[in-house]
């Protein structure tokens, strides 16, 4: 299977997470035994390593990733629902690590939005000394272009001359319209531009917050809520050697839902179960 990335910031990532991590490879058990998390690893045909930082990008991205598992279509389904439980319990022991708060805390500062470089608008005085500085720049710098030109294309440019010249007696003038409008414009674009920094930072806070346990909490609640939408009871058909469903709106469903189904009821009821009991214990 190929590995699934997804780019920085929180605003374009699914939700799933590692609900979706375990049990989509969880479908394919075989019988289940009494087994140690290495031997959950070994089934899966993944290093217990890989299995931790698929966790671990899991729930970071929320999305799944399951990049490294070999056995999975060779395991057969059978007693989802009790390994199931065994790797959510592992998944608990995980994100409770100080490696997986440390990751959090690192992604969690990476994420946060930079503030504007310009939180003062510049005073009327300010721009005022800026366009005379940029206007006698150009002028001397049109003129000295002039004197390197045929008379034909000179005597064009020197309306461009005059104009600038216009524009300097316009901007000594203490009552410079111009210049009023200049630091309008400036005191709106340096408030527009602080607003969308305050807005970018509560988005960053709701998707970062500083506890990382209602950031566990939130992918839990993302699952949850998109499980439950899931008709479990959806009849497929066959179209052209692919299943489809029968009802075409469900054909339309995002990758994550339509996983949530193939894992089943008996999979997905516990792991819900699991996941409102893991928010509770994040209160």
């Amino acid at each position: 299977m190929q590995q699934k990335k997804i780019k920085y910031p929180l605003l374009y990532i699914k939700t799933l997470g590692i609900f979706l991590t375990l049990f989509i490879p969880a479908t394919f058990f075989s019988s289940y035994t009494t087994k140690t998390f290495a031997d959950i690893w070994q089934q899966l045909g993944i290093s217990k390593e890989a299995g931790m930082t698929n966790i671990r990008e899991s729930f970071m991205n929320g999305y799944l990733h399951y990049y490294g598992v070999k056995n999975v279509r060779d395991i057969l389904a059978n007693d989802r629902a009790a390994i199931a439980k065994d790797l959510i319990s592992y998944s608990k022991q995980l994100v409770n690590s100080e490696t997986f708060k440390k990751q959090y805390e690192t992604e969690r500062n990476g994420a946060k939005p930079v503030a504007p470089d310009n939180t003062r608008p510049k005073t009327k005085e300010e721009i005022r000394k800026e366009k005379i500085a940029e206007t006698q720049k150009a002028i001397t710098e049109t003129e000295a272009g002039i004197k390197k030109m045929t008379p034909e294309i000179a005597k064009s440019l020197q309306g461009v001359v005059e104009m600038f010249q216009q524009n300097l007696k316009e901007y000594k003038d203490p009552n410079s319209q111009m210049i009023e409008l200049f630091h309008q414009g400036e005191v709106m674009n340096v408030a527009s531009s602080l607003k969308n920094h305050e807005q970018r930072v509560k988005e960053w806070e709701k998707a970062y917050p500083a506890d990382y346990r209602q950031f566990v909490k939130a992918r839990l609640q993302k699952f949850i809520s998109l499980a439950k939408t899931v008709d479990f009871n959806a009849e497929l058909k066959i179209v052209n050697g692919k299943r489809k469903f029968v009802n075409p709106a469900y054909e339309g469903k995002p990758d994550d839902w339509k996983q949530i189904f193939r894992a089943g009821q008996e999979v997905i009821t516990p792991a819900v179960q699991a996941a409102e009991q893991w928010i509770k214990e994040l209160q």
